[in-house]
């Protein structure tokens, strides 16, 4: 196996066992979520995907680009994290729950 297959293959094994893991884990939790009405979503992965990307998008591309010391404080993550739950739940909430 040449190294740039090496190096797809554990692209790929990483993106299973990392990411794709997570996001349908987080799938599965607000499809119960949606069979509670707790939330309203059509689909899902979208519903995770998204959901992961309001917690982590920000945090990460600024160390990505800006280095380590960008690293938010433990204050800064509490305050990201209940943005990112509020906005999510504007989208998602189950009309029920409003």
């Amino acid at each position: 196996m040449s190294s740039e297959n090496r190096s797809h293959f554990s692209a790929k094994v990483l993106y299973a066992r990392g990411p794709a893991r997570a996001l349908k884990v987080m799938g599965s939790a607000f499809e119960q979520f949606a069979g509670k009405k707790l939330l309203q979503l059509s689909d899902s992965t979208v519903a995770a995907s998204q959901f992961n990307w309001l917690v982590m998008a920000d945090p990460v591309n600024r160390v990505v680009m800006l280095g380590d010391a960008t690293i938010p404080t433990k204050q800064e993550i509490h305050r990201h994290a209940e943005a990112a739950v509020a906005t999510f739940l504007a989208a998602f909430l189950h009309p029920d729950q409003r």
